[in-house]
C-alpha cells in the first residue's frame, strides 16, 4: 500500500512539474515570431521620414533628422561611402528608398539607395555629377526629392578662358549655362536615370 502512495505522489510531482512546461511551448512560437523581425526592419524603425519636397544643395543644411539611428545596422545596410543617414525618403508596400550622406568638398552629398522590404539592395546614384570649382570652372547642382519619387536636378555651369600663364582667368570670358535633369524611382525600386549628363 505504501508503494502505491509514493508511486501517486511521484506522480502528482512529475505531473505537476510538466505542466509549466507544457506553457512554455506554448509560448515559444509567439517568441519566434517577436525574433522573426528582420535587421533591416529594425534597422528602418530607427529612421525618420524625410519631409518632402526636400530641397538641397551642396552648400544648403540638410534637415536635421534620423539622429538615434541604429550605428551597426547603418554600417551593414549603408551606402558604400555614406557617414550617416539622413532618413527615408518614400516606401511602399514593395520598397523603400533611403537617403544616405557623405562628405563632400562643400559639404554633405546625398546617395540614394533602393531596397525590398527584406533589405536587399536595388539600386542606387548619386546626383551631384557637376558640382565643384577648379580654376575656370564652379558649377552647383539644386536637388529637389519629390513625393511622386522624382528627383529634379537643376544645375548652373560657369567656365572661364584661362589666361596664357594658366594662373587666372581672363576676364570677360565667362560662360554659364543651365540644365535640368530628372530621376525617377519605378515602381519595382529602379532608379531611372537619365541617358546622358
Amino acid at each position: 500500500m505504501r508503494k502505491i502512495v509514493v508511486g501517486t505522489f511521484l506522480l502528482s510531482v512529475l505531473w505537476s512539474c510538466d505542466s509549466p512546461t507544457q506553457k512554455e511551448s506554448s509560448t515559444k512560437p509567439e517568441k519566434a515570431i517577436a525574433q522573426d523581425t528582420s535587421d533591416f526592419k529594425k534597422y528602418i524603425s530607427t529612421l525618420n521620414q524625410i519631409p518632402l519636397p526636400l530641397e538641397i544643395n551642396p552648400l544648403a543644411q540638410f534637415p536635421d533628422v534620423s539622429n538615434a539611428f541604429d550605428k551597426n545596422a547603418f554600417e551593414k545596410y549603408k551606402y558604400k561611402w555614406a557617414i550617416k543617414p539622413l532618413g527615408i525618403f518614400y516606401q511602399d508596400e514593395e520598397t523603400i528608398g533611403i537617403i544616405d550622406c557623405s562628405n563632400g568638398d562643400w559639404g554633405l552629398v546625398p546617395f540614394l539607395t533602393t531596397y525590398d522590404r527584406k533589405g536587399n539592395k536595388i539600386d542606387s546614384t548619386g546626383f551631384y555629377d557637376k558640382s565643384g570649382q577648379d580654376m575656370g570652372y564652379e558649377a552647383i547642382e539644386h536637388l529637389t526629392f519629390n513625393p511622386d519619387k522624382t528627383i529634379y536636378v537643376l544645375d548652373t555651369v560657369k567656365r572661364w578662358d584661362i589666361n596664357e600663364e594658366e594662373m587666372d582667368v581672363v576676364e570677360g570670358s565667362m560662360k554659364m549655362t543651365t540644365g535640368k535633369v530628372v530621376y525617377q524611382v519605378l515602381a519595382d525600386g529602379k532608379i531611372k536615370k537619365p541617358a546622358e549628363r
